[in-house]
């Protein structure tokens, strides 16, 4: 299909949009995060356990489009292009966070020292915590990208398995076994969310063959059952939400993210070219709608009176606010100056 030759890589932005749009579900369901005995809670944890891979996919995808950035630019105009791209825009959006929660709460009083501390602390607008580990991302990338191209397969492999064994699978089988974790031997490489890189390298770059596809895919499933059987199980038995399975560095949610990957990447290409013709124009937006939906769900939340503990709320709201926070954004990058900070 002469469509995607003409595209770079159609399942990559097919995949950034569909993860902006399950980070806007996931904090909409943000009932999911006060536990009750309910059947209500039992959907938004399924809601939660569903649409959890949207993080790592975007920093699966930075590993994707970032780690060969020296065949294209020197490594100065990597850091001037991630400044103006990511470091200048958050703080930015912090001040503007700051400012918008004086504004709807009149009793809040702040000092210099107070803002300082939730900025770096992301304590004004909890979603930007995203943004911190990505920071570290790119500071490691120029060490990485200079691994030799010719040992890559090698070393990106022994470095995910590896930082899956020590980073993942070994604190969750102590976990269950209720036993402490020595962090001593968590291994470094891929400390913090670097595996999510590696991984969408490997997967954007090697070929994985239909076998290996196959038990990568029917692990995601479990992973997925995992998440969502294991964190209700186990949440009512503690009557409070159980971290057993969940965070992104877990298991379940490794195995499931990077089947999703991987599932996306070996899509037919006709598929992922109709795809392709819808999502293109939302392309440069996603980023965008990742700094601007928290504020429209903050207003939602403050100026009507629908109950966000509802299954109602959850199915009525995240269609609204994922329309309303891309039209927002492409009116913001239509204005020259604004643009800057909602960068493409």
């Amino acid at each position: 299909m002469n469509s995607i030759a003409n595209y770079k890589k159609a399942y990559i932005t097919n995949l950034a949009v569909l993860s902006a749009i399950a980070v806007v579900i996931l904090h909409v369901n943000g009932a999911f995060w006060s536990f009750s005995y309910s059947k209500n809670w039992i959907f938004f944890n399924f809601i939660e356990s569903f649409f959890y891979f949207a993080v790592p996919i975007f920093f699966a995808i930075t590993g994707i489009t970032l780690i060969d950035y020296n065949t294209r630019y020197s490594t100065k105009e990597f850091f001037i292009k991630r400044i103006k791209k990511t470091i200048i825009p958050f703080f930015i959006w912090s001040i503007i966070s700051v400012i918008f929660l004086m504004t709807i709460n009149n009793n809040i009083v702040l000092d210099l020292k107070d803002i300082i501390n939730g900025i770096i602390n992301t304590r004004y607008n909890g979603i930007l915590w995203f943004f911190l580990p990505l920071f570290m991302i790119y500071f490691s990338i120029p060490v990485i990208s200079n691994v030799d191209k010719s040992s890559r397969k090698k070393v990106f492999k022994y470095a995910i398995i590896f930082g899956f064994i020590f980073n993942s699978l070994m604190p969750l089988i102590f976990k269950l076994l209720k036993l402490d974790y020595n962090t001593n031997l968590l291994f470094p490489i891929t400390a913090g969310y670097m595996i999510f890189p590696l991984i969408g390298y490997y997967v954007d770059n090697y070929k994985i063959d239909i076998k290996y596809r196959k038990i990568i895919y029917t692990l995601g499933f479990f992973g997925l059952l995992v998440h969502f059987s294991g964190t209700w199980y186990f949440s009512y038995r503690l009557g409070d939400i159980s971290s057993i399975f969940k965070g992104y560095l877990n298991v379940p949610c490794i195995l499931y993210s990077t089947a999703i990957l991987i599932l996306f990447k070996y899509s037919k290409d006709s598929l992922q070219a109709k795809i392709y013709n819808k999502t293109k124009y939302l392309a440069g937006t996603t980023f965008g709608v990742y700094l601007i939906h928290w504020f429209v769900i903050q207003i939602i939340q403050r100026y009507t009176d629908i109950n966000v503990y509802s299954i109602k709320y959850v199915i009525i709201a995240s269609p609204i606010v994922i329309i309303t926070s891309f039209v927002i954004v492409k009116f913001l990058q239509w204005i020259p100056i604004v643009s800057k900070i909602v960068p493409k």
